[in-house]
C-alpha cells in the first residue's frame, strides 16, 4: 500500500497479469490475506471438524470473500467440479487424485485474478484433507457448498 492507504499494483512482466507490488517485511497482501491463512490452517484435518465447526468457518469465509468483491462464480467453479468428484463417489468410484489436482486449477485461477488467493489459502489444505478419505471429502464438499451460501446470504453476486 503507499502512503493514502491505495494498493499499488505492479505488471508481472510477461504473464500480462498484475500482482500486489512487494516491499520488506510483512507485505499489505500478507495481512489482508492472514485471516485466510488461519482459516486454511484449521481445514489441514477434516477428519477432525465437526458439522458446527464447518458451519462457522463457511460463514466467515463466505462472508470475507464477498466483501473482497469476489464474484460466487469463481467459488461455483471449484464446487461444481466436487460435485462431479461426489457423483464419481456414489457410483463406488472414489478417486483422491482427482481432488488433488483441483489445487493447480486454484492456483491458475490466482494467477489470474488475485483476489482469489484468500478462496486458496483456505481450500487448498482443505483439498489436501479431502484427498485422504471418503468421509473427509464429503466435509470438503459441504464447507464448499456453506461458503457458496454465505457468500449469497452476505449479498454476493455473479
Amino acid at each position: 500500500m503507499n502512503q493514502s492507504g491505495k494498493k499499488e499494483y505492479y505488471s508481472s512482466g510477461g504473464r500480462g497479469g498484475h500482482g500486489y507490488k512487494q516491499g520488506s517485511g510483512m507485505g499489505a497482501q500478507d495481512r489482508e490475506d492472514s485471516w485466510s491463512r488461519r482459516r486454511g490452517e484449521e481445514l489441514k484435518d477434516l477428519s477432525k471438524i465437526d458439522a458446527a465447526k464447518i458451519v462457522e468457518i463457511s460463514d466467515d469465509v463466505g462472508k470475507r470473500l464477498k466483501e473482497a468483491d469476489l464474484k460466487i462464480n469463481q467459488i461455483r467453479r471449484f464446487l461444481d467440479e466436487v460435485r462431479q468428484i461426489e457423483s464419481d463417489l456414489k457410483r463406488g468410484r472414489f478417486n483422491p487424485d482427482r481432488i488433488i489436482l483441483l489445487r493447480p486449477k486454484l492456483a491458475y485461477a490466482v494467477g489470474r485474478q488475485p483476489k482469489v488467493k484468500d478462496l486458496m489459502n483456505v481450500l487448498d489444505p482443505a483439498l489436501q484433507s479431502g484427498a485422504k478419505s471418503e468421509e473427509n471429502f464429503n466435509k470438503l464438499l459441504r464447507l464448499i457448498e456453506g461458503i457458496v451460501a454465505y457468500h449469497r446470504y452476505y449479498g454476493g453476486s455473479n
